[in-house]
């Protein structure tokens, strides 16, 4: 199976180059800047095609790794060409196969596969996909023979339902994204309490890694810790008088959320009390 790829940005450059490293063919690229293409096919020791005509007629798999509204814009450009058996893939973790549709048909051989990594940068991140794990939608019909398709990557796959993509997703953006804006309010209030900016800005780091890691290692209940976790309620009392204003409903969210999870680790513990002092 010959793999090409439209679109030479980080998702493109390291998709490619791990795939060639787990033995897949990859024939090369196609991206409107040739020489962006020119700069992946390098890294990938592939090729860089002027048109996507050649790419075709070069590849039996294409993945279009463009951003997510320019999808559904080169597959409009796809269908012009001979692709009647090609297998066509995406890589957003939101859109589904469906986006691949012609004369009110979806491709029957189209298919997403999602990396559950936030990938960052074109030429490093291929080293940490041995580790990353995969989701894969497309109709029932192709699955089998995407998973031999896949079968020299290790990576762990799961099938995933088109319906469920939308929460998938937002899954995924609560995990990788929304927890950078919980880095920076807490950043932000270690600047509040007139600490030397570069301190503020990298002390908490390994407050936040180690924990990180603690919850993958341990679990979600066995890594709680904390004034929740102890049903301290004159601590959290203290907090909501000092907390910024718009961040006091935030904390009282996802403290309440701690307060389940500390019940299971604690079941005869009483958190009635706290549980008040958290109401909006």
């Amino acid at each position: 199976m010959m793999i090409g790829f439209i679109g030479a940005g980080k998702v493109g450059c390291t998709l490619a180059k791990y795939f060639s490293l787990c033995g897949m063919q990859v024939a090369g690229f196609y991206s409107r800047s040739y020489e962006q293409a020119q700069v992946a096919s390098k890294f990938t020791q592939s090729q860089a095609y002027s048109t996507l005509n050649e790419l075709v007629k070069d590849c039996d798999c294409l993945f279009l790794t463009v951003p997510d509204h320019q999808i559904a814009v080169v597959w409009q450009s796809l269908c012009q060409l001979p692709i009647s058996n090609k297998w066509i893939g995406h890589c957003s973790g939101l859109l589904t196969s469906n986006v691949f549709i012609s004369h009110q048909a979806v491709h029957p051989f189209a298919f997403s596969l999602h990396p559950l990594y936030a990938i960052y940068d074109r030429f490093d991140c291929y080293h940490a996909m041995s580790k990353v794990f995969f989701t894969l939608e497309a109709n029932k019909q192709a699955i089998s023979q995407l998973k031999q398709f896949l079968k020299p990557l290790k990576n762990p796959i799961a099938i995933l339902s088109a319906d469920k993509k939308p929460l998938y997703h937002a899954a995924c953006v609560i995990l990788s994204n929304q927890v950078i804006a919980l880095a920076q309010i807490g950043s932000d209030l270690f600047t509040k309490c007139e600490l030397d900016t570069e301190f503020s800005q990298q002390a908490w780091h390994r407050l936040f890694l180690d924990n990180a890691k603690n919850i993958c290692k341990e679990g979600k209940i066995a890594a709680l810790t904390g004034p929740i976790e102890r049903a301290d309620v004159e601590t959290i009392k203290e907090h909501l008088a000092v907390i910024p204003t718009d961040v006091k409903p935030l904390y009282k969210q996802l403290s309440s959320i701690l307060v389940n999870l500390s019940r299971k680790k604690h079941p005869n513990k009483n958190y009635r009390q706290l549980e008040l002092e958290l109401l909006p």
